[in-house]
């Protein structure tokens, strides 16, 4: 089993060589390959002076974008299975080896699987942060994952396992990215099936490719433990979209709610309607009370006039939106009560999710995530 780990890098010259690393520490077969976006910084003076055969580099003569650069670094991949890893994130000591155990237990099965895993969180001098606990699965999109004892046996870990259909719908109804985008690991058989990642998004090309992915998936596994390490620092992408005010995550939640293929929503059985819908309620409604529970009644407003323009009807219909139109209008007063809607909507949409697929989900078991 062959592993390639690509990693799309601008201006992370101070992080890159750490996340190669841990990548070459790792005790599989594999390469790495870096896709450098037309870095302005020392990216590839670093790159180069690694000296390892198993890493490769690919220098974009102009920067092509954040989408764009996810396919320069999968692209070429010779392995059997893909992660792609951000420049400034890590593989934890023996997180491909669970993968490669992983693969091996679920034999040729393993070309229509997608792996995921938890993640633990480093700070911006690696420092792991929460005393390295890391986090485990969302069971508001795994509410029908079993755990799989021989596989955890083999893997070492507890493995949840979900039909990739199941999990699919859920990741529509909730406008949810149901995998970590740093430990995601996928065949090049289900990369190749969808054409890789594909532009048209701004923030979250990773979400329209988990879904197509899952469109044409057999299983999803979760090793609930922490493989990957994620770092937060001021210079993320997450940071930067919130130092620029804009508001590319709902954009590209607005495009999917009208662009994802139909094969995929079939798959899922889920209408455009039903996608349109989802988009209003979890992006406009729950996005918007989270914000305002926050105190960011700006950013609620201008997603609320965005929402108004898309899906007017929608919109002026929902009972979610009402209330936080209401909020609003209370001003800072608002604030403590949109927490306390945010936490009730948001339970009350992860229930019917549960109740519509006739499962259960333990009691306290949906996080007090956000809904991006």
């Amino acid at each position: 089993m062959k592993f390639s780990i690509c990693i799309p890098n601008y201006n992370y010259g101070h992080y890159i060589a750490e996340t190669i690393d841990s990548a070459l520490q790792q005790p599989v077969e594999m390469e790495v390959i870096v896709a450098d976006n037309a870095s302005t910084d020392d990216s590839v003076a670093v790159i180069g002076a690694i000296g390892d055969p198993r890493v490769s580099l690919i220098r974009n003569r102009c920067n092509v974008g954040f989408a764009g650069n996810l396919d320069r670094a999968t692209r070429t991949a010779a392995g059997d299975r893909l992660v792609l890893l951000s420049a400034d994130d890590l593989i934890a000591p023996g997180g491909l080896a669970a993968y490669d155990r992983l693969a091996a237990a679920l034999g040729d099965a393993h070309r229509g699987a997608i792996f995921s895993s938890g993640q633990s969180t480093i700070d911006s001098r690696g420092h792991l942060q929460d005393g390295g606990a890391g986090s485990t699965l969302d069971t508001r999109l795994w509410a029908d994952a079993v755990l799989d004892p021989a596989l955890g046996d083999a893997v070492g870990a507890p493995v949840w396992r979900v039909p990739a259909a199941a999990l699919l719908r859920r990741s529509l109804m909730l406008m949810r990215v149901p995998f970590h985008f740093l430990s995601t690991c996928y065949s090049r058989d289900l990369y190749d099936a969808v054409e890789g990642y594909g532009g048209g998004r701004l923030m979250n090309p990773d979400k329209a490719f988990a879904w197509k992915l899952l469109g044409v998936a057999t299983d999803a596994y979760f090793v609930d433990a922490p493989l990957f390490r994620y770092r937060v620092h001021g210079a993320n992408q997450n940071a930067q979209q919130a130092k620029a005010g804009a508001l590319k995550h709902i954009v590209d939640d607005y495009v999917a709610s009208f662009d994802t293929p139909p094969w995929v929503l079939a798959r899922a059985g889920v209408t455009p309607a039903d996608l349109a819908a989802a988009f209003v309620e979890q992006d406009i409604g729950l996005r918007g009370l989270k914000l305002v529970a926050e105190g960011n009644r700006r950013d609620a407003r201008r997603g609320l006039d965005l929402g108004r323009a898309a899906y007017p009807d929608l919109v002026r219909r929902s009972p979610t939106v009402a209330r936080l139109r209401l909020l609003l209008a209370l001003g800072t007063a608002g604030s403590k009560l949109a927490a306390q809607l945010f936490e009730g909507e948001k339970r009350r949409w992860a229930l019917r999710l549960v109740r519509e697929a006739g499962t259960g989900v333990p009691q306290g078991a949906l996080p007090a995530g956000s809904t991006g």
